[in-house]
């Protein structure tokens, strides 16, 4: 009888420790992941018990910094005392990156590691702080050469980056999310004026956008093809089988509300194909797909839009974030994902997602709307949120919230009471009281004059631009007392270098509301200057009161000075 060999087990060179670490600046465990911007240090201390021992180290063992993908390396920290070690690390590339402590008694003769489990770090880009996003709709935008003509205009309202609907060529339903052809530009876009084939005039669109100072969003489609798509024709077998269709197909479609929408046009992709051999091939070609258009997106510094997230395979997920971070590293990848609190922060670090869409359409009351605001700046230190007015799958402000005027009570709470990132869909500007169809045969949408809400969008964007305490979160304190139709809230400074804003909107259509703000309540005293940057005026407070009165969907926006 043939026995087979056992294999040696060695003592480790790092042998488990003892509760030797006291204090911590840092959580563990991968839900307890904490986030950086690329261009900021890991700043981490710990206390060691019974310290003070010169022959007492500590270092991190990390993959932060590693030569090679699979590497770790040690850093020391630092201490004057022996009790308090410090550590101050820079971290070269955006992506999560993983560490735990080790200790040493005896000046490094033996190691131990520390009992805590490993910590966690997403490094985001530093362009993800802000992001003044504006959506295009290609199908009602005209050809490319109309693409062009839009970019001053976008540019000019403050907007720094342009997302555009997927210009994959569409399968006969003429949907952007229904490709027959993922990697070629619809022929539908294409400039007759010019003699360049369509992929060329978009890769000239591309540093169009460059010139101008916007960050292309491109939006990717991962889950399904259109029915009638080349891999549905060519590659059957990549497709998800269902008996039932006549076709073989499986169909896709999403749940609103207790109602299952069926997608007719849209088959499918197999990522759990049983072959291993053909589920590497779907997902190498799916793959390509995402950083084939992700390469133009990096031209301009942008992002990509992961559609549909919360449908997608995770697996594939896991593999795919940081592909794309491999080969475009400082790419902000946003995710169209929507779950709960405990999925997102556990797969948010896994899959390199460094924004998710916040869904602040669905919120259209004072009261719902105060409580969501705060849920986004209590998760703000571990999940990053878009927060538009609405997107092009809803409906405009007009349809939601009963006026085009909610545009501006709307737009200056989602850019100036959350943490930076926010934007609006093509017609926004211009109040268009229909939603924009995103299906269909070109068209040139031509916006009306009036009403014009362009000049009050560039002041809020630039204010957003300006002020860094409008990108921060965890700095939002309501002092509207509950109000049932205004928010009104304090942008609390990070120093006294500072400034701090108050900020008041009316979210009544049809009356004026009025307020009276305690703000000795808010540890805000008096006397106090106040500047009002959408008009300039200026307030003197020398009571630590302001009441004051809003027209329907009026905004005031205090800079707080003495």
């Amino acid at each position: 009888m043939n026995r087979l060999p056992i294999p040696s087990l060695a003592k480790r060179p790092v042998q488990r420790g003892e509760a030797v670490i006291g204090q911590r600046s840092f959580g563990f465990g991968a839900r307890e992941f904490c986030r950086l911007f690329r261009d900021e240090p890991l700043r981490l201390s710990v206390v060691l018990r019974n310290g003070g021992n010169p022959r007492h180290r500590v270092a991190l063992n990390t993959d932060i910094g590693a030569a090679a993908p699979g590497e770790w390396r040690d850093y020391d920290f630092q201490t004057g005392d022996g009790i308090h070690y410090r550590l101050e690390l820079a971290i070269p590339k955006c992506g999560l990156y993983r560490f735990r402590l080790k200790y040493s008694l005896d000046d490094g003769d033996h190691w131990h590691w520390d009992r805590a489990p490993h910590s966690y770090v997403l490094v985001d880009p530093p362009g993800l702080r802000t992001v003044r996003l504006y959506t295009l709709i290609p199908n009602a935008s005209g050809t490319l050469r109309d693409w062009k003509a839009l970019l001053p205009g976008i540019a000019a309202m403050g907007f720094d980056s342009l997302h555009l609907l997927p210009i994959a060529r569409m399968g006969q339903s003429q949907s952007p999310y229904a490709a027959a052809d993922l990697f070629a530009v619809d022929p539908r876009y294409l400039d007759p004026s010019d003699s360049r084939d369509v992929l060329t005039q978009f890769e000239a669109f591309v540093e169009d956008c460059r010139a101008h100072g916007l960050r292309l969003c491109l939006d990717l489609v991962l889950n399904h093809v259109a029915a009638d798509s080349d891999m549905a024709t060519l590659s059957p077998d990549w497709i998800v089988p269902d008996e039932d269709e006549p076709d073989g197909l499986k169909r896709t479609g999403c749940w609103h509300r207790q109602d299952w929408i069926r997608w007719d046009d849209l088959v499918a992709v197999n990522y759990d194909h049983p072959n291993p051999h053909t589920r590497r091939l779907i997902w190498d070609y799916m793959k390509q797909y995402a950083l084939f258009w992700s390469n133009y997106a990096a031209l301009t510094g942008g992002m990509v839009r992961f559609d549909n997230l919360h449908s997608s395979n995770p697996a594939f997920l896991a593999e795919l974030g940081p592909a794309v971070r491999e080969q475009f590293p400082d790419m902000i990848i946003l995710g169209e994902y929507f779950t709960d609190q405990f999925t997102l922060e556990r797969t948010v670090p896994e899959w390199g997602i460094n924004l998710v869409l916040a869904n602040t359409w669905e919120h259209p009351f004072g009261p719902q709307l105060r409580h969501y605001l705060e849920y986004l700046h209590q998760v703000s230190g571990k999940l990053r949120h878009l927060t538009p007015i609405t997107t092009h799958d809803t409906g405009t402000p007009a349809q939601l919230f009963g006026s085009e005027l909610s545009v501006v009570c709307r737009y200056a709470i989602v850019a100036l009471f959350t943490t930076g990132q926010t934007g609006i869909v093509q017609g926004v500007e211009a109040g268009v009281k229909d939603r924009i169809p995103f299906i269909g045969p070109l068209q040139r949408l031509v916006l009306p004059a009036e009403p014009n809400y362009r000049i009050f969008i560039g002041k809020i964007n630039a204010l957003l631009a300006e002020h860094a305490v409008f990108r921060r979160g965890g700095n939002l304190a309501f002092v509207d007392g509950g109000h049932e139709a205004i928010l009104g809230a304090w942008r609390k400074p990070a120093s006294s270098s500072e400034a701090g804003f108050l900020l008041f909107s009316n979210l009544d259509i049809y009356h004026p509301q009025s307020l009276s703000a305690d703000l000795n309540r808010y540890g805000i005293g008096a006397p106090l200057k106040l500047t009002e940057m959408l008009s300039g005026e200026t307030l003197a407070l020398d009571a630590p009161t302001l009441s004051l009165t809003l027209e329907p969907c009026g905004v005031r926006v205090y800079r707080m000075g003495n």
